[in-house]
């Protein structure tokens, strides 16, 4: 669960950084959320989405502090 959570965490990072970096400068803004079918908002959140949830993931497989197995 550990593993798949980081996994999900980093291809989260991936599509944000898609989203904002392979955007072309001619397209719709990436965090425009108004512009119609060629803005990249949707992946942009989807992608906040995904990172979210590997967070969530990897955080709920760590033992609590001072907790023994």
């Amino acid at each position: 669960m550990k593993s798949l959570g980081l996994v999900l965490t980093f291809v989260g990072l991936a599509i944000i950084a898609g989203c904002f970096f392979l955007t072309p400068p001619h397209e719709l803004n990436p965090a425009d959320s108004e512009s119609g079918l060629k803005a990249a908002a949707a992946a942009t959140y989807g992608g906040f989405i995904v990172f979210g949830v590997g967070i969530v993931m990897y955080i709920s497989s760590l033992p609590f502090a001072n907790e023994k197995k």
